[in-house]
């Protein structure tokens, strides 16, 4: 009943969020600030490492840049769309395999790229996999507690900072998720 209640509320915040973003409420980021993606994408590597030991799969970061990369948002959404990313990649990847997060930069965007050897997503999913509610195999969802939100508040994040998200995947190979952010 616990892990429901939370399920339950984590869903209710999600849906807040993704109202507020509809009404206009939730403008270009709120507060903006510069944010120095190297420690963004370190950082996250960091918080999900015990939980990519815990389920036997190796993380990585891969600073592809010698200098600091700097984009003005705010931290915590770009924060909670990467982490979401990373956790998909770590939930769908099975025992033994790998993700890597990886920053690089080309023209005049940040590109944090999200690549697992995970499950993959079929073509014809892929059009799908960031509306509201929808998910490639509810069952599997369900046993990671997914409600089909979090790609479809990661992407509403993405756009609110004048970014995208693009997927390439092939199934039983894994999955690349590409988030790419302009520099202001």
């Amino acid at each position: 009943m616990g892990r429901q209640n939370q399920r339950l509320s984590q869903m209710v915040a999600d849906l807040l969020i993704l109202c507020r973003m509809d009404s206009g409420m939730e403008k270009f980021p709120r507060t903006q600030e510069p944010i120095f993606l190297n420690d963004l994408v370190n950082d996250i590597a960091e918080e999900f490492g015990f939980l990519a030991v815990a389920t036997k799969v190796k993380l990585v970061s891969e600073i592809r840049v010698s200098q600091s990369v700097k984009v003005i948002g705010n931290m915590e959404q770009l924060y909670r769309l990467v982490s979401n990313l990373v956790v998909n990649a770590i939930n769908y990847t099975p025992p033994e395999g790998e993700v890597k997060i990886i920053l690089e930069v080309h023209l005049n965007s940040a590109l944090i790229h999200v690549k697992d050897t995970g499950i993959g997503i079929p073509e014809t999913e892929q059009k799908r996999i960031f509306d509201r509610f929808y998910r490639v195999n509810s069952d599997r969802s369900r046993q990671t507690g997914g409600s089909g939100l979090g790609l479809s508040i990661a992407l509403a994040i993405a756009q609110l900072h004048q970014g995208n998200i693009t997927v390439e995947s092939v199934p039983n190979q894994g999955s690349t998720f590409t988030l790419k952010l302009p520099f202001f």
